[in-house]
């Protein structure tokens, strides 16, 4: 799905707290960048960021593009209705991303796009 991201910690740390001192600067601005880049590039609605460290125990954030497309393709099969609940919307894309016709061409071209602004930004 183009713009969603995943932002990995390099250093394999468990939790936030586990981070070296003066690091956590760089994982703020790693998060806005993400951010900014999905907002510039994809223009959604809304940008969901979720940190994890389940299947994968370092901790890592997925950054998730709302877009108008993906509301409407949750809500032709599911009961929600202003504030949407994005952990909801969430746990759906990843049965359902298949459903929302992204091709692979348009990851690359948002990758190519990402690359090309986070060099400007």
């Amino acid at each position: 799905m183009p713009g969603y991201l995943f932002v990995e910690n390099r250093i394999g740390a468990p939790s936030l707290e586990s981070f070296p001192p003066n690091t956590h600067g760089q994982l703020g601005e790693a998060l806005r960048l993400a951010e900014h880049l999905v907002r510039k590039i994809v223009s959604p609605e809304r940008v969901y960021i979720l940190k994890f460290g389940e299947s994968d125990e370092r901790v890592h954030f997925h950054v998730i593009p709302r877009t108008r497309k993906l509301l409407d393709a949750y809500l032709s099969s599911e009961k929600d209705e202003p504030p949407f609940n994005g952990a909801l919307i969430t746990a759906w894309v990843w049965k359902n991303v298949d459903r929302l016709g992204h091709t692979m061409e348009e990851v690359h071209a948002f990758v190519q796009r990402a690359r090309a602004e986070s060099a400007v930004s």
